[in-house]
């Protein structure tokens, strides 16, 4: 049974203008408990999945239509009416969906390195991420940390080497731990926004649902093409 209402969620102006000013906003409340639930659920088997070297994984989302018969939860908050006018309000265009991810830190495993996301494919424009915690979470279970204003400085270099999974950007000064999170608040940041995650020191799996979305008018910084490869999020608005 799909969730009638996957979110109570009420943007204000005042958060809007942080997320440009800070980098990020918290917003609590961001899904139902009961969305919190149903998500878990369909996740269960990758969440419970034994990490052969201990570090973050994921499992992605890129297409909402392939995967919303494995994952209709998923597939039901990333398409939520009001959650969509909310990022357009934030973006002030049309959306896209870039991708979504459930986030697993296992137990007594590592998060990621300082990054921005960013580094991976470069782009160019405003997009937004979205952190919601899927368990209560705090930095005793990898919590996420955040640098303010660090979208302000533009694009970072990757300190990794060529041929490594993850990017990896010069320690903030001024990166901070997120506020404790219970399962369903998240927290809203800009795409340039430098933020890590650290050890999970529980012997609970840390579970999350990470989540990008860009404006309609996103260019790929070395075509300058749109983001035609990318999902509209417009038609699903009820």
């Amino acid at each position: 049974m799909i969730t009638a209402n996957a979110s109570n969620f009420v943007l204000t102006q005042e958060m809007v203008e942080e997320f440009y000013r800070e980098g990020f906003f918290y917003a609590p409340g961001f899904l139902t408990q009961e969305t919190v639930d149903k998500i878990n659920q369909e996740n269960l088997q990758f969440a419970n999945q034994q990490s052969s070297d201990g570090k973050w994984k994921s499992n992605p989302t890129i297409s909402i239509a392939k995967s919303q018969e494995q994952f209709p939860e998923t597939a039901n908050f990333l398409t939520n009416t009001t959650l969509i006018k909310a990022f357009e309000q934030i973006l002030g265009n049309d959306v896209k969906l870039w991708m979504g991810m459930y986030a697993v830190v296992p137990p007594r495993g590592e998060g990621l390195a300082w990054h921005q996301d960013n580094m991976y494919t470069h782009i160019l424009g405003h997009m937004l991420n979205g952190f919601v915690a899927l368990d209560t979470i705090t930095q005793e279970n990898a919590g996420l940390w955040l640098a303010p204003r660090s979208h302000r400085l533009g694009r970072q270099a990757n300190l990794n080497e060529a041929g490594e999974n993850h990017r990896r950007a010069a320690d903030p000064e001024n990166g901070a731990p997120c506020k404790p999170m219970a399962p369903g608040d998240a927290v809203i940041f800009h795409r340039e926004t430098l933020h890590h995650s650290k050890t999970n020191h529980t012997d609970m799996p840390r579970r999350a649902y990470a989540f990008q979305v860009a404006s309609s008018v996103c260019r790929y910084a070395e075509t300058g093409k749109l983001l035609d490869d990318r999902e509209d999020l417009s038609p699903y608005k009820k």
